[in-house]
């Protein structure tokens, strides 16, 4: 199999893609900005390969990686063709300025005679104030790799990406030194991470229990004042980690210990990546139709296949939890039915299981009205009440009475745009590593039946993935 072995790997996948670049993009007459993409496709590679693990044994300080639900499609990217994030650039107008760069995103995509995929994640409340640990990110980050292995179905593919600016400061022959110099570095292999916790050494989180409770309590004796049904409140905990650790081995430990979820990983630099695997879809747009899903209620998925069917039927028959699914339907529903000429629910109340908990979700599809770009859908559809409240009018700023960080790209939407193409989930179940800190972020529906211990129960579950690979030594 090429990509295990370094001869191979030469042979058979960088040498002929190199060839391809050579013979075609420094012969390209085109002046105008384009990107070029170029693919080898790889035989004889496992079901089983782990894209994530190839992306451990790489250098390059820039990596990403995104695989959807059903694993259909995943994607392993290294270093930047082109990137957009703000760091810690300001912006007067946020939602005009996002809007700007999806524009250029989408102009470029168009421009490309390839199928190209830009991947990135933008901040849940993109008026918030900017806050550790999210400075390198900003309030959006999206990237076309400059190297991908990708898997698409059954197949496998190496791809290399070259962004060509005639107005930019490199000819076409210092880019494609660049991109020589770029792919000859990489390594073939795959590197499994070892079966071992990873040890901290002090937790705090962010509001602690007593808190908590008070936040729970306070919110609830307003709803009717505030005329609200549903609130999200979160929590941040912060976990010092011992040792040099590197993001993405605790990603692929992470990634083990889940099913049925969006896996996403993007770092930006040595030590510093944001990191998740989330069950819940955003949307998935295919052309003008889009998918979109309502998922909420939680319980525990249950130690055996009994406790598993008692517990889903109990959370079914949960009216608090009930409730909380009828505002995150209503409303999705109700925004698709202002982007799309028909909405269809295709499964309603039904049980969404993970490795860990059981949801209560519904799936939607519908056909877009005409001119509906990602950046309406995205601007539409997020937050939904699943991570904010019902109804979201006003919502955030109820938000930011109780909470005191800033939630970044937690909760936020994360995933891909293509040509005709583009899918978003929400980036829940994630947390953020930073010199040498975990930051995993958790959230609960808060509703006028709700119990605060029982809900800091629920947020400490949905962070079980993470717990169950550190540990405090």
């Amino acid at each position: 199999m090429h990509l295990d072995n370094k001869q191979a790997f030469k042979k058979f996948i960088s040498t002929p893609l190199l060839k391809n670049v050579k013979d075609d993009f420094l012969l390209q007459k085109d002046d105008f900005e384009k990107i070029y993409r170029y693919e080898i496709e790889i035989e004889d590679v496992p079901d089983n390969y782990d894209l994530a693990g190839w992306l451990l044994g790489q250098e390059d300080s820039a990596k990403t990686y995104w695989s959807s639900r059903n694993k259909n499609f995943c994607i392993a990217g290294l270093g930047y063709a082109d990137v957009f994030s703000n760091g810690l650039k300001s912006s007067s107008d946020y939602e005009y300025f996002i809007r700007d760069v999806f524009q250029v995103m989408e102009s470029r995509i168009s421009n490309s005679d390839k199928p190209i995929k830009y991947f990135g994640c933008l901040a849940f409340d993109i008026e918030d104030k900017i806050s550790m640990p999210w400075e390198s990110f900003g309030k959006f980050y999206f990237v076309l790799p400059k190297a991908e292995l990708c898997k698409i179905k059954n197949k496998y593919y190496f791809a290399a990406n070259v962004f060509y600016n005639p107005e930019g400061s490199k000819t076409r022959k210092e880019l494609y030194d660049e991109i020589q110099s770029f792919i000859e570095k990489i390594h073939a292999g795959i590197y499994a991470p070892e079966e071992k916790k990873i040890n901290y050494s002090g937790r705090q989180d962010n509001p602690d229990k007593s808190n908590w409770e008070r936040n729970v309590n306070q919110v609830i004796a307003t709803f009717d004042s505030e005329e609200i049904k549903k609130i999200v409140l979160s929590r941040k905990s912060v976990f010092k980690l011992k040792g040099n650790i590197n993001p993405l081995l605790l990603f692929l430990l992470l990634k083990k210990n889940n099913i049925n979820t969006y896996d996403f990983y993007f770092q930006n630099k040595d030590g510093n990546a944001f990191i998740g695997c989330t069950p819940e879809l955003l949307f998935s747009r295919q052309g003008g139709k889009i998918y979109s899903e309502a998922v909420a209620g939680t319980i525990l998925l249950g130690k055996n296949s009994i406790e598993e069917k008692t517990f889903g039927e109990d959370l079914l028959k949960s009216k608090k939890d009930s409730d909380e699914y009828r505002f995150v339907f209503n409303s999705v529903k109700s925004d698709l039915e202002k982007m799309c000429r028909n909405v269809n629910v295709v499964k309603k109340k039904e049980i969404l299981k993970l490795s860990y908990a059981q949801h209560i979700y519904s799936q939607f599809e519908g056909n877009l009205k005409p001119g509906i770009d990602n950046f309406k859908i995205i601007s539409t559809l997020n937050p939904t009440p699943a991570v904010s409240g019902y109804p979201k009018r006003n919502i955030n700023a109820l938000i930011k009475r109780y909470e005191t960080f800033f939630r970044g790209f937690y909760a936020g939407p994360v995933g891909w745009i293509g040509k005709d193409s583009s899918e978003f989930a929400v980036g829940i179940r994630s947390g953020v590593v930073n010199d040498g800190y975990l930051s995993i972020y958790s959230g609960a529906g808060i509703v006028k039946k709700s119990s605060a211990e029982s809900e800091w129960n629920e947020i400490e579950n949905k962070i079980s993935p993470f717990l169950k690979i550190i540990q405090n030594k």
